[in-house]
């Protein structure tokens, strides 16, 4: 009797590990969260959710008996980003100044998972099937071949004028996907968050002129 109420303490700490563990780590910081600006079409980052929204969110899934299940939020919508100033040069002085610039743009379509909560997109194994039921829901394809991205450099040849600033600012388009997923097991919601799928789909320089 004693060897079978182990074996049960066991099993069950083990069925536990295997299907929590993946889900207790760190959020993976994917690409865009470090974008200076995404403005969406309609709706918001999980990053700009308030709690209250959440919580809505969250108050009106269902309750399940076995799986993962998803609630899409906000399906493909098309948004516009600046990732980042490249350079910034100044000219103070009373002559032109020409400048070759050296900078890197994504040349392919790239898919970003990012989420929060107890669902930890750094994780793996049933991980992974969260993943694709996300992606499959939304519309997204989300493989090896679409989370590779290819960087292209080019170069840029720039006269700076006198009294004034240029830039070269990374920009582009993109579509965003979001909602909340849970895990349940036998009718017990062993994890839940939210997730957010954001596809690259071009991005380009351009150069900024400002007087100073």
């Amino acid at each position: 009797m004693k060897k079978l109420l182990i074996g049960m303490i066991l099993t069950i700490i083990i069925f536990c590990n295997n299907f929590i563990e993946p889900y207790a780590k760190e959020n993976d910081v994917s690409d865009y969260l470090t974008y200076q600006e995404i403005i969406m079409s309609s709706g918001k980052l999980i990053k700009n959710w308030t709690q209250a929204e959440w919580d809505e969110l969250l108050d009106n899934t269902e309750t399940h008996f076995f799986g993962v299940y998803i609630v899409v939020e906000n399906q493909n919508v098309q948004a516009s980003y600046i990732a980042s100033v490249k350079e910034c040069m100044e000219n103070t002085g009373n002559t032109d100044i020409t400048l070759d610039v050296n900078y890197s743009v994504e040349t392919n379509t790239k898919v970003s998972f990012s989420s929060s909560g107890s669902v930890s997109a750094s994780g793996s194994g049933t991980l992974n099937k969260i993943k694709a039921e996300a992606s499959a829901k939304a519309g997204v394809e989300y493989n090896n071949s679409t989370t590779t991205s290819t960087k292209e450099t080019r170069k840029l040849s720039i006269t700076v004028e006198p009294n004034s600033q240029y830039m070269v600012v990374t920009k582009g388009s993109l579509s965003v996907t979001n909602g909340v997923v849970e895990l349940y097991r036998f009718w017990i919601r062993v994890c839940y968050g939210c997730f957010e799928i954001v596809t690259l789909q071009s991005q380009y320089a351009e150069l900024e002129k400002r007087s100073l």
